[in-house]
């Protein structure tokens, strides 16, 4: 995987952000193969078009959905082949209605950028034990190469998840959402994790039902996204980004948030 160093004004930053929070990255710490880590990064300033002729010069696979309508590209030739086959790809970037998604696959470890609370978060896959502080500014660095952070970017908090745990993390008490959906929005891979669960993915959304109480109603920021003639008195379902699952969660008007019941067959 390629590596690229940190100029000293990001290296500058990430010491003063992380010092002085809660999170102390140094080399003497592991970033661990049996776990999986996301950090907050904040939000990406480029604007989509440049990222986007950035990954076609890398090589990159590329897919852009602009509502019903899906272009493809491999490196900077068009493409007609099917979304599964071009999620296999080492390096991709996936872009869904103005967010985005990057993920390189490498030998010593997989790394994702993804949309996340306040912004952006860099997701880290380790497949060995590995020094955390000069893994963490070395990808960092890289994504200042592609032009997807900056020297004055924000970078915050490190999250350890188990990759095996055979149970996944409990939501926050403040939202009422299922638990495989909470799963799914810190899961390590989006599409293979809404996959394993039977949900229907467009993109970076998902297909759920949001349950009002009594007289409560889909808050006003998410009723873009609910799905045409599918909203009642009790409920309605959403066709929603993932990193905001937990946001509709929250709400005072929101009784709970899950899957969409799947239909059972009928015992012979």
């Amino acid at each position: 995987m390629n590596r690229f160093k940190v100029t000293g004004v990001l290296a500058a930053l990430l010491v003063g952000t992380f010092l002085g929070g809660a999170n102390v990255f140094c080399d003497e710490a592991k970033l661990v193969q049996t776990s999986y880590y996301l950090i907050s990064i904040g939000g990406i300033k480029t604007p989509l078009a440049s990222l986007i002729q950035t990954a076609k010069e890398n090589g990159f696979t590329i897919i852009v959905r602009s509502g019903e309508e899906v272009t493809s590209y491999k490196g900077s030739e068009l493409t007609q082949e099917p979304e599964a086959v071009l999620l296999e790809a080492d390096s991709l970037l996936y872009v869904d209605d103005g967010f985005l998604l990057l993920r390189v696959n490498g030998d010593d470890l997989d790394y994702t950028v993804r949309p996340g609370d306040g912004g952006y978060t860099l997701i880290i896959f380790p497949h060995r034990d590995l020094p955390q502080g000069e893994t963490i500014f070395s990808l960092l660095g890289t994504l200042q190469k592609l032009g997807m952070i900056g020297a004055d970017g924000e970078v915050t908090g490190l999250r350890s998840f188990e990759k095996d745990a055979e149970k996944g993390p409990e939501p926050p008490a403040e939202a009422a959402i299922d638990s495989d959906l909470y799963g799914l929005t810190v899961a390590a891979d989006w599409f293979s994790f809404a996959s394993s669960l039977g949900l229907t993915r467009v993109g970076l959304r998902v297909e759920v039902v949001a349950e009002k109480l009594p007289g409560g109603a889909i808050p006003e920021e998410f009723q873009p996204y609910i799905i045409p003639g599918s909203e009642t008195a009790q409920l309605a379902k959403l066709l929603l980004p993932i990193h905001r699952l937990v946001d509709l969660a929250r709400s005072s008007l929101i009784g709970y948030v899950r899957p969409p019941y799947q239909p059972q067959p009928l015992s012979p």
